[in-house]
């Protein structure tokens, strides 16, 4: 995507961004027209050189787990407790999440 930019970062190539129309004002300020691109985080860069996403942690896979599936620590309590009466099918996902979570508990996290 060409915009008005300006290289901020010479290391990471971090650019800031002109968004409006205001060329002659872009111009005034150093910045000049580039290909560039906007990362995950918001921030802009020169295209290729936007940082990739990092993979979730652990503990953000239990939250996104625990809000999908509304399985929070208490209901899987409940859930897996012997007679709970819970689908197989529910049962699974606990102990999957369980699995999970586990080590973050040994943690103190």
């Amino acid at each position: 995507m060409i915009k008005y930019a300006k290289i901020e970062n010479e290391e990471t190539k971090e650019v800031s961004v002109g968004l409006g129309s205001d060329v002659s004002f872009y111009q005034s300020v150093g910045m000049e027209e580039m290909d560039v691109e906007e990362a995950y985080n918001g921030n802009w860069y020169l295209k290729g050189y936007a940082p990739a996403k990092p993979a979730p942690t652990v503990k953000e896979q239990v939250q996104a787990l625990e809000t999908q599936t509304g399985l929070t620590r208490a209901v899987r309590e409940l859930v897996l407790a012997e007679g709970s009466g819970a689908s197989d099918y529910v049962k699974q996902q606990a102990q999957e999440i369980e699995a999970l979570a586990a080590p973050l508990r040994e943690e103190g996290q």
